[in-house]
């Protein structure tokens, strides 16, 4: 349950980290330099058609988070269109769902089974991935297997 509930609350923390930390494509911000991200996002060579990538920065307390779309693709885009350089740790995130759990309890956002999107990645310290964001343009494409 400890597990759902850090899953549910990463996307809302990192959103938020979005707008109290933006970053601008190829600039200096009072948080240092900024760089653009954009990649896709595979499960066995097959593009994943939604979810969300998610990029924390502990060693800075930066972070941000981007949807993927239908042909696998993202593009890390918050009010000035990039993250601080930097180190980041990388998780891959099913989208949340409503479900509910009986006719006596309202029902609840949970996490979309997506088995092209394995647990392992849910999570920053346990997907193995790590992006490093330099000024400009950056590129990740993620191969989760």
């Amino acid at each position: 349950m400890k597990q759902l509930a850090l899953s549910l609350l990463t996307p809302l923390f990192l959103s938020g980290a979005l707008f109290f930390f933006p970053g601008c494509q190829g600039t200096t911000t009072d948080f240092g330099p900024t760089g653009a991200l954009s990649g896709k996002v595979t499960y066995k060579g097959e593009p994943v058609k939604e979810g969300l990538v998610q990029f924390n920065n502990p060693e800075k307390g930066f972070g941000g988070q981007a949807v993927i779309d239908e042909d696998g693709t993202y593009t890390v885009t918050n009010s000035s269109g990039g993250l601080v350089t930097g180190t980041y740790q990388v998780s891959v995130v099913p989208p949340t769902i409503e479900k509910s759990f009986g006719p006596d309890t309202p029902p609840s956002e949970v996490l979309k089974e997506m088995p092209n999107i394995p647990q392992k990645y849910h999570y920053p310290k346990s997907s193995g991935l790590t992006v490093e964001i330099k000024e400009g343009e950056n590129t990740f494409d993620i191969e989760m297997q």
